[in-house]
């Protein structure tokens, strides 16, 4: 590959120019051996071979670009979601063919190349004429989890009048981090004698964020201790949902006096309405492992697809509401744990940090989440539940008294019997049997177990927390 250097306005121009094509030194080496050799074993029949080769070759060299072009390439987005495409656009500038100088005809050009040679000759500055670049052509590389469009990553144009811009379609197919590229900017001359080459390094990034998955869930909150979602709370206050009908009281606003009951009764009447309250969400992502095939948004998940995307669902779900959300990522390093906060800016906040987690790459016990989480706060945790250290983590908050739901993310069909190794199914039988062990038991302390299926997948034990909660209780005294 030619040396490159980048310029400081992202342009991309080699550090040598114009290099010949083995098409051209081949050309070249099989004309003179050959006239070579028709003159020494006098066979005018090689010389007769040899001189197209001959006229091409030269003919070539005299059209040689001694004028490089320049190159800048950029991506069009450098943040899409799943299933999104962006544009990697490259534009190749200075490769502005000649104009003849009677309309376009072969005569005129070459009356146009003998007159720029001889004013080169009599400036001192060239003894050949001087060309330009005949088609200008740009490969990109497929990246991981991407389809390109073309799909052969190679894109090539016909050098007209001006500049020259080549576009290719770069469409993300999976959640994380991409390295778009290296990609190569070719250019070649007349005869494709010459090329110039132009490398694009290093490669571009593109942050690829999760597409939530399908999710609604019409339960109520199960404890909620704020001032401005749409949770209902226990305590009357200001809120959009009616209580009662009583009798006016000082502080009262104007606006909610009940003219029917005050005309009625004679003496001034309000209607009261329950406040409008928040719910504090704590999503907690296990990432220590991912197990099945990815094949990104347009086949089968994994099980970490499946928990990403149901994670981002969940927290698009209670950030629309008004609710506080705080995400925290077991088993990954980097940035695990996203503070709680609520809006819009905050939903773009959690799936920046979904898209960066790396599985595996954390897999010590640091012992139990410093969640810092106050009483009321609701704990999901999202897991295909094979690491014994996720339930682990469930049980302790659980014991700290924190509302716990965990969320179970294994596909269905994980186990499949290998060819190469028949132990392979055995194995994962075995620890399907020790997983459903670990999860009766953790189900028998308490903490509800439920299969993630899309839209409703937690009402039900929503429900069932919320009338567990608003049951009377035992108080010491």
């Amino acid at each position: 590959m030619t040396p490159w250097r980048r310029q400081r306005d992202g342009s991309l121009l080699p550090q040598s120019g114009w290099q010949p094509t083995i098409a051209h030194l081949r050309a070249s080496a099989t004309g003179v051996i050959l006239a070579i050799a028709a003159v020494l074993v006098r066979r005018p029949d090689l010389l007769v071979i040899a001189t197209p080769l001959l006229v091409i070759a030269v003919w070539s060299n005299w059209l040689r670009p001694v004028r490089d072009p320049s190159a800048a390439d950029h991506l069009a987005h450098h943040t899409v979601r799943e299933g999104e495409a962006t544009t990697w656009r490259v534009t190749v500038s200075d490769v502005r063919k000649d104009i003849p100088p009677d309309g376009g005809t072969i005569a005129g050009t070459i009356a146009g190349r003998i007159a720029g040679t001889i004013a080169g000759r009599i400036e001192g500055t060239s003894l050949r004429a001087s060309g330009a670049a005949e088609v200008v052509t740009a490969i990109l590389a497929a990246p991981p989890f991407s389809t390109l469009e073309p799909a052969t990553g190679v894109v090539s144009s016909v050098v007209d009048n001006g500049d020259v811009q080549l576009t290719i379609s770069v469409r993300s197919t999976r959640w994380g981090r991409r390295l778009i590229g290296p990609a190569r900017v070719v250019a070649t001359s007349a005869w494709a004698a010459f090329r110039w080459t132009a490398g694009s390094e290093p490669p571009r990034t593109v942050t690829t964020l999760p597409l939530p998955s399908v999710f609604d869930s019409s339960s109520p909150a199960v404890h909620p201790v704020g001032l401005v979602g749409l949770s209902r709370s226990a305590r009357p206050g200001d809120g959009s949902e009616f209580a009662s009908v009583r009798p006016f009281q000082s502080g009262d606003r104007l606006r909610r006096i009940h003219w029917p009951r005050s005309m009625r009764t004679g003496t001034l009447h309000v209607t009261s309405t329950w406040s409008d309250q928040d719910s504090h969400v704590v999503i907690v992502v296990d990432a220590f492992n991912d197990l099945g095939e990815s094949e990104g948004i347009d086949g089968q998940a994994s099980s970490l697809d499946i928990t990403v995307r149901a994670a981002g669902a969940i927290a698009e779900h209670h950030l629309r509401r008004g609710d506080r959300v705080a995400v925290h990522v077991l088993g990954a390093r980097g940035v695990v744990r996203v503070p709680t906060a609520t809006g819009s800016a905050h939903l773009r906040r959690v799936l920046d940090t979904l898209a960066t987690i790396e599985p595996g790459t954390d897999v010590r016990d640091h012992g139990g989440l410093q969640l810092g989480l106050a009483e009321g706060a609701l704990v999901v945790m999202l897991s295909p539940l094979i690491s014994p250290l996720a339930l682990q983590r469930a049980f302790a908050l659980a014991t700290r008294g924190l509302t716990v739901v965990v969320v179970d993310t294994l596909p269905s069909g994980i186990v499949e019997d290998d060819q190469t190794d028949p132990f392979h199914g055995v194995a994962w039988r075995i620890r399907l049997l020790e997983r459903h062990r670990e999860l009766r038991r953790i189900q028998q302390a308490g903490v509800p177990v439920v299969q993630w299926r899309g839209p409703g997948s937690l009402d039900q034990v929503l429900r069932d927390l919320h009338r567990h909660a608003s049951r009377p209780r035992m108080a010491r005294r």
